[in-house]
Parts: C-alpha cells; sequence; structure tokens
C-alpha cells in the first residue's frame, strides 16, 4: 500500500520548501510529532477509541462521513494530511491549515482570533476541528454544509490563506511532481481544486475525539470522574442541555443550532453593522463574484444573521460543541472569555442582554463553588488521548482565573 514513507518524505520536502513563518506558532515537526501520538492504535480509519463498532455505524451513516465521491482511503486521507500542513495553499507561503488548527491546541489555537496573510486579524475565533465530521454546519454562523465547502473557504478568504483563485491554488499543488502521482491515486486525476479540498475533509473526518471519561461514568464507572465532576454534571442537566443535549444522537453535546447568547454587544453596533452590511449581503445574492468572505471579515458580528439575513438571528452563533472544550481556550466566536471559569460566569451573569438575546438566556444564580463544579465537569470531557494537556490546561486556567478574581476582574 502506497502510505507512510513517500508520505513522509513528501512532507518534508512541503514543509522545508516554505518561507518562515509570520507569527509566532508551532513549528510543523512539532505538531506532526503531536499527531503521531494521538494516532489510534489501529489507525485513523478505524472505529474510533471510545465507540463500539455499531454506535459508529450508525454515526457514519447519520452524520454523511462516507459521503458518495469522497469515501474515505487511506490515500485520500494521507493526502489531506500532507494538504493540511503544507504552506504552499496559503498566497505567501507562510500559512498551512494547521497554523490556526493546531493538534497541539486541541486543534484549534490559543488566541483571540486568528491572523491571516500579512498579520491580518481575522473576524472569528477558530473553532477545533475535532470531530467536524460530526457536525452538521460549519464555521461559527453555519455558512458551510459540508467539510469539503468549509475546507476551501480558508484558502480562498483574502483575509486568512489568501489565494486569489482556485486556478492558483491547482498550481501551486502542482508544483511537486509528488502531489501529480498521489491525486492520480485517490482521484484518477491531474490536481483539482474540489479533490484538493475532498481530500482536506478526508482527513478531517478521522479526527473523532469521543472517548473521555466522562464517557466512562456514563457507562457505569462511578470513579472515572471527581466528585467535583458529578455535582457540575447535575448543575449543568439542570441549566444548560437545551443547547447542550447530552445524547448518544447528539454525540458533540451540541444543538448544533444558532444562538445569541450576548457575545461582543459591549464592544460592537450591531444596528449599525446590520445597515452597512446587509445592501452588501443582498448584492452577493444577486452576483456571484461578489466575496462573502469579504463581507464576513468586515461584518461577522452579525452572525448567522449574514447567512439567513433574517433580523431575528443577529448575533447568533452555532452552538459550540464541547467535546474536548478544555484544550481550546480562548472561548466564543470572538475568543473574548480566557477560561471556562470566564464562560460559566459570563452565563451565570445571564449574557450581556441585547435585542435579540436568546429568551433561554438568563442568570444562572450559581454560587462560587458551583461554578468551580460546572467547570469540573467540563474537564472531564476531554478525550483520554489528550490527558496530559488537560491536567496542564486546568492548571493554567484555574491559575488565571484565580488571579483574575484576585485583581477584581469581570468578563
Amino acid at each position: 500500500m502506497v502510505r507512510t514513507l513517500w508520505l513522509g518524505a513528501l512532507l518534508a520536502t512541503a514543509a522545508s520548501a516554505q518561507a518562515p513563518e509570520a507569527v509566532s506558532r508551532t513549528g510543523t515537526a512539532e505538531m506532526m510529532r503531536m499527531l503521531e501520538r494521538i494516532e489510534p492504535k489501529d489507525g485513523w480509519l478505524a472505529t474510533p477509541p471510545g465507540l463500539s463498532g455499531e454506535l459508529w455505524d450508525y454515526y457514519r451513516t447519520a452524520f454523511g462521513v462516507t459521503p458518495k465521491g469522497n469515501e474515505p482511503n487511506d490515500l485520500r486521507v494521507g493526502l489531506g494530511k500532507l494538504l493540511f500542513f503544507d504552506k504552499r495553499l496559503s498566497r505567501d507561503r507562510t500559512l498551512s491549515c494547521a497554523s490556526c488548527h493546531d493538534p497541539k491546541h486541541g486543534f484549534a489555537e490559543p488566541r483571540a482570533k486568528s491572523i491571516g496573510i500579512g498579520g491580518q486579524v481575522v473576524a472569528r475565533n477558530a473553532p477545533t476541528i475535532m470531530n467536524a465530521g460530526l457536525q452538521r454546519s460549519l464555521f461559527w454562523d453555519g455558512r458551510a454544509k459540508t467539510l469539503e465547502e468549509q475546507a476551501a473557504g480558508p484558502i480562498l478568504n483574502p483575509s486568512e490563506m489568501g489565494m486569489p483563485n482556485r486556478d492558483a491554488v491547482e498550481a501551486r499543488v502542482r508544483e511537486l511532481p509528488e502531489y501529480e502521482a498521489l491525486f492520480e491515486l485517490a482521484y484518477d486525476r491531474a490536481p483539482e481544486f474540489d479533490d484538493i479540498a475532498r481530500a482536506l475533509a478526508s482527513f478531517q473526518r478521522t479526527l473523532v475525539f469521543v472517548d473521555a471519561p466522562f464517557d466512562a461514568f456514563r457507562a457505569g464507572n462511578k470513579d472515572a470522574i471527581s466528585a467535583d465532576a458529578k455535582k457540575g454534571f447535575d448543575l449543568f442537566v439542570t441549566h444548560c442541555r437545551s443547547c447542550h443535549p447530552v445524547t448518544l444522537r447528539a454525540p458533540l453535546l451540541s444543538d448544533g443550532n444558532f444562538h445569541n447568547v450576548g457575545i461582543g454587544f459591549e464592544s460592537n453596533d450591531h444596528q449599525a453593522l446590520g445597515r452597512a452590511a446587509f445592501p452588501k449581503v443582498r448584492a452577493a445574492d444577486r452576483d456571484a463574484s461578489v466575496d462573502v468572505g469579504d463581507i464576513v471579515g468586515q461584518y461577522g458580528e452579525l452572525g448567522r444573521a449574514l447567512v439567513t439575513k433574517l433580523e431575528y438571528q443577529v448575533g447568533a452563533f452555532r452552538t459550540a460543541p464541547l467535546r474536548n472544550v478544555a484544550l481550546t481556550a480562548p472561548y466564543m466566536h470572538d475568543g473574548s472569555l480566557a477560561t471556562l471559569w470566564d464562560v460559566v460566569d459570563h452565563y451565570n451573569r445571564g449574557g450581556t442582554p441585547n435585542t435579540w438575546q436568546d429568551p433561554q438566556i438568563t442568570e444562572l444564580k450559581l454560587s462560587d463553588t458551583e461554578v468551580d463544579q460546572m467547570v469540573a465537569f467540563l474537564f472531564s470531557l476531554t478525550d483520554r488521548r489528550f490527558e496530559v494537556e488537560n491536567k496542564r490546561e486546568h492548571e493554567a486556567q484555574r491559575r488565571r482565573a484565580r488571579r483574575a478574581k484576585s485583581a477584581g476582574v469581570v468578563k
């Protein structure tokens, strides 16, 4: 089978050919070592750890994990892995997909908002791509319905990877003869833009991480999580499960819907943003050449309303999956909340009231002890393969939360 040595050599060639990074990020070699460490013992295409074969078969069907025309195999996944770490896909050769979706940081990054080519600050925080294959819509505003569509977006976004068009992306990939050969093997043709997106999607669909201590607890091991986490789970069920259901049908603890939870309203005039944005949104509907990514870059705080053109969805964003959430600080669509303590405090206060806030967002009136317990539960949702990182992040966030509390800082 065509795999390890050839793919590894190609990755080394791709990584070494790039210009220096514009901003400080984890190096490609270090990210690759992390990826190798967390690879399931039976490989990325096997049933993910923590799932039975029957349940994985259900998820594969329910979430379209094996889409027609892009059924996963070793070649497609391996090719997508190479592309994911290759900086050739950005205009100035400084960024790869992994630059903002770093395996060391839960396939997200520890910045409030991502930095694109030329040091541009983008509109939103980079969401994790862990378990992206188990989501029904992608991006914070849900504008992409498939991973193939999502994978294509950042490459062409002028504020992110900045490639000018599809032809330019294909030309970059064809710079390496090895890519030509791999695309022939994987997709029976020379590199095409749509196949580049398909390969990236194939790789992302293998990143399934649903084997957490909480799952062992739910399966009957009462000692799998701490007493505080158990109490936190009870509080979570009482206050949070309308948007974060805890069922096998919603394996990521997210309803997949869009809610205005009162984030971003202290620093943005959403009415003014709407008056400026919606004429451009309507123009984009009439003219396919209008760059929707650029509209999101300018008016991203309007959230789901940019997609649906419905005013009641101003400031509404997709409910964040809570699996592995401890690894992906900072939080919310704008990265404005540094720790999970800040997140729980935000909901405890009832958000930042605004015209469009979801009526379900009300004061929780939790005590400080109950806030700690809720956070303990959230840390129990991290996949076992990230146990070391989870403990490290818990300590770091706890220290930061204590310092903020001592200084009287309230997010």
